[in-house]
């Protein structure tokens, strides 16, 4: 099945040659079907190459008849017909958004190149209902038949074809500089297609500044694919594809530009009618820029720069019902048998030594905190930020319903947790060596935290796998932990689920029962020797208290929480009373 979709596309070009004589079509319904006869398997084939999946067999089966019954279509008027006869394509276009929901969910928003093929994936599912919209016949919010084919067709090749094609070169792409220009410009294909389709629908503004931006953008990536990515390819054919690519569409670009500036002063340029700039700008962008580009990338198709890294993490199978609370592991069973008694989170802190990080550098205090972790008391205290307050309140009642993540509310006095460790079964977990940190409430008893740690080592680095169990699934981070350069706090560490490049594991993870869906989240956590006190958490320290830690969360690069700890040993004498408010 692996060449199946080639074979395809290349019945689906004679046919598509054909098919005028057979049928009477329009000139733009004709380029149309370029894209489900032709590009479409095309690029099934170079962004999904492995045909093992469902999705995949839906999508590779279903694409040469969804796209025979679209042609089907046009021979017959708008209406109930020509809707059923588009259905199948419909459900090939959702087969290949569900495809890119499969690449985007476990990778998150990195590396861009990848978020561009994913975007045309998604986009062209879109095209597939407004084409089922205008075989239909229907008009929704009063758009004329000829807008709602349009707009079908603008997310089969702005939508689909575009992204797909910009991604692809985003891969082959290995300067710094280039990349530099390649972000920009892939952003905005990115977003470009749908902000241009909620400006037809909502905003004149918003859309004439949508399409102004995309084709400036595309015009750059015109100049970029000629100057920063042809010279570096050695296939000669795939070379002249791709300039001819380029060529057409910064052509066609400045045909749209010229008609979109006629139509702001009032006067006509070079005579560009509508029906004439459309002619123009369709038969550029499907015959140069889509079919060359397409061509041209599958001539020698670039490998991603960095693979998928979750098949590769060792992700817990721990989950819960409804309530998680402290007596989790008795409850569900999962503690493991005989054996020693662990008291850390990890045995021996050395585990994370590699040839940049040398633990005997780390503080005395902060590994042992690491490897008897149970023999400490947790006072802590958190700050929500400014924005997030009100959701903060609004999850609290589900927290601690659940007993998990039960952080207390915005403005709350400092608490004090105590500490379990307790062995968990690595056969029902499915990493080694896991054990459980249990975090209590000092005062009610109830559950804040629940977390399975283990370690694993991918690529020469041995990542902290913390998983937190949720209803139906587990919160996972996989931290990297590294010295904190700072002059101030010296043996500190730093825990980041922050990727240092794209093909890291780092990153935090809604592991659920059918893909791991990477969050658009990160968190850090410093841990210092209580010598060097900061301020901000002097107020929870006492002169026993042996360690100072900082937990700081971000959403969509926006932090969101703080949370401050004061750490010390259980046989301490109590510490001291909270504040009792917060700012």
């Amino acid at each position: 099945m692996d060449t199946a979709p080639d074979r395809s596309a290349l019945l689906g070009a004679v046919l598509w040659l054909v098919v005028p004589v057979l049928i009477s079509l329009g000139r733009i319904a004709h380029l149309f079907l370029l894209v489900p006869l032709v590009l479409v398997p095309l690029v099934l084939r170079m962004v999904t190459p492995d045909s093992r999946t469902p999705l995949h067999r839906i999508a590779i089966l279903g694409q040469p008849f969804g796209a025979v019954l679209v042609a089907l279509s046009f021979v017959v008027s708008p209406g109930l017909v020509a809707g059923v006869l588009v259905l199948p394509w419909l459900a090939t276009t959702v087969a290949v958004a569900l495809l890119g929901f499969a690449r985007l969910l476990p990778r998150g928003f990195r590396p861009l190149e990848e978020l561009c093929l994913n975007a045309g994936l998604l986009y062209i599912a879109v095209g597939g209902c407004w084409l089922l919209i205008s075989r239909l016949g229907v008009n929704p919010l009063g758009f004329g038949d000829a807008i709602v084919f349009f707009t079908a067709v603008h997310f089969h090749y702005a939508g689909f074809v575009l992204p797909v094609v910009v991604g692809l070169t985003g891969r082959a792409i290995d300067d710094d500089h280039v990349r530099r220009f390649y972000r920009p410009i892939a952003t905005v294909v990115v977003f470009g297609p749908g902000l241009i389709a909620l400006g037809i629908s909502l905003s004149p503004i918003v859309e004439v500044a949508s399409v102004t931006v995309l084709t400036l953008s595309v015009m750059s990536f015109a100049l970029l694919l000629i100057l920063g990515v042809v010279p570096t390819r050695s296939n000669r054919r795939q070379q002249i594809s791709l300039i001819g690519a380029a060529v057409a569409v910064g052509i066609s670009m400045l045909f749209a530009l010229g008609y979109g500036l006629s139509q702001y002063l009032g006067t006509p340029i070079a005579n560009l009618s509508i029906g004439r700039m459309v002619q123009i700008h369709g038969h550029l962008n499907a015959l140069g820029f889509a079919l060359l580009g397409i061509v041209g990338w599958r001539l020698s198709t670039p490998s991603p720069r960095f693979e998928d890294p979750t098949p590769s993490i060792p992700f817990s199978s721990l989950t819960s019902t409804w309530r998680v609370g402290e007596d989790y592991v008795e409850r569900t069973g999962i503690e493991a048998d005989g054996g020693s008694k662990p008291v850390g989170q990890v045995d021996e802190f050395s585990t994370y030594a590699r040839h940049d990080f040398d633990t005997e550098s780390v503080h005395t205090a902060v590994r042992n905190f690491y490897e008897r972790t149970s023999e400490y008391t947790l006072s802590y205290r958190t700050h929500w930020h400014r924005g997030f307050r009100l959701g903060a309140r609004i999850a609290a009642l589900f927290t601690s319903s659940f007993e998990q993540l039960n952080l207390p509310l915005p403005r709350t006095a400092s608490k004090t947790a105590n500490s379990r460790i307790i062995d968990i079964d690595d056969s029902v977990d499915g990493r080694e060596n896991v054990r459980a940190w249990v975090r209590t409430d000092s005062e009610t008893g109830s559950a804040v935290f629940v977390a399975a740690y283990s370690t694993h080592e991918y690529a020469g680095e041995t990542y902290m796998n913390v998983s937190l169990p949720l209803p139906g699934s587990n919160l996972s981070g996989i931290l990297r932990i590294d010295s904190l350069d700072s002059a101030e706090h010296e043996g500190a560490i730093r825990l980041t689920s922050k990727r240092r490049t794209p093909g890291g594991h780092s990153g935090l993870y809604l592991v659920t029962p059918f893909v791991p869906i990477r969050l658009p989240m990160h968190e850090e956590f410093r841990v210092w020797s209580a010598s060097d006190t900061p301020g901000t958490t002097g107020a929870m320290a006492t002169s026993e208290t042996t360690l100072i830690a900082q937990h700081e969360m971000w959403l969509f690069g926006r932090q969101f929480l703080t949370i401050d700890y004061a750490i010390t040993p259980t046989a301490s004498p109590k510490t001291r009373a909270a504040e009792p408010e917060l700012d």
